[in-house]
């Protein structure tokens, strides 16, 4: 494999920091974080390059975009709970610095792999492929969208993966995500609040979602939207193979639903999900997971 430089904006969140360890030694890798989302203790892994920097700050990210081969770009508001919180900042990250990015990319010719989301299919009672009509409900889903559309109208040299809901131990944790915070509820011996519960949601690992980083940074397949998801299952049921201790509320539902098919990603990839419910129940340990650092809606920095 021949020795690549790879940025990665993100590189210290959920994903980033997974694909970092994941990463192989070929690559030569800078992460670019601000680390908004309270992850201030973040000690980079050795030989990785740690810019703390925000992505809106256009000198510093064209200067190493352009001594990039790669570029995995993470970095961004995720989530409604998040973007609802901080509406201006969201737009300007999500979409205005994301444009900027790919301005430079395009300017230095390089390579992006970006990472854009299922919820863009909001609701839709088929199963959804890369052809699907998008159906966005929220304002997280939409900024998504345009990003997706920039990319397509500018750049040649890109992967657009549109992740489904992810779980899975991470070197920086997340609990506000469904499957960590049951997993987590039930070695506290807690009980677990479900919405609705019938809604679908396509699934992957957060292992999973890195090791299709790494094969689309690696490979040479461009132009391509491709989703990345491991199984698609409704909520209670995924919750009940996790616990018994379980309320659903009916009385609010959430108004996304929807199932994805990864045909096309196992089809042009050598990729197939790894990991499963009962293998990531056996990561997790008992930590404070209320904390605020590992919910990324409780920031407010708008």
């Amino acid at each position: 494999m021949i020795k690549k430089e790879v940025l990665i904006t993100g590189g210290a969140g959920y994903i980033g920091r997974l694909l970092v360890d994941l990463a192989p030694k070929e690559w030569n890798i800078t992460i670019l974080d601000n680390l908004m989302f309270g992850n201030y203790d973040f000690n980079p892994p050795r030989g990785i390059n740690f810019v703390k920097e925000d992505i809106r700050n256009e000198p510093v990210l064209d200067k190493i975009i352009q001594k990039s081969d790669v570029i995995v770009h993470l970095a961004g508001v995720v989530g409604e709970a998040s973007y609802k919180k901080n509406p201006d900042a969201a737009l300007d990250i999500n979409q205005r610095a994301t444009r900027k990015i790919i301005d430079s990319i395009k300017k230095h010719n390089k390579k992006l792999v970006f990472m854009s989301t299922c919820s863009a299919y909001g609701f839709n009672p088929d199963i959804c492929t890369e052809e699907t009509k998008l159906n966005p409900v929220d304002s997280y889903s939409v900024s998504k969208i345009m990003s997706e559309t920039d990319i397509q109208e500018q750049l040649e040299n890109y992967v657009i993966f549109r992740l489904g809901t992810v779980y899975g131990w991470s070197p920086r944790m997340r609990f506000d995500l469904i499957i960590n915070r049951i997993i987590e509820k039930k070695l506290w011996n807690e009980s677990i609040e479900i919405f609705g519960g019938t809604q679908w949601r396509p699934f992957i690992h957060v292992r999973d979602a890195a090791r299709a980083l790494v094969i689309a940074s690696d490979g040479s397949v461009n132009g391509e939207i491709i989703n990345l998801v491991a199984e698609n299952h409704q909520i209670v049921d995924i919750a009940k193979q996790i616990t018994n201790n379980l309320k659903i509320n009916t009385e609010r539902e959430d108004n996304r639903s929807y199932r994805v098919d990864n045909t096309k990603i196992k089809r042009i990839f050598d990729w197939k999900p790894e990991m499963t419910i009962q293998k990531t129940i056996q990561e997790f340990r008992k930590i404070e997971y209320g904390n605020k650092i590992y919910h990324n809606h409780e920031w407010d920095f708008s």
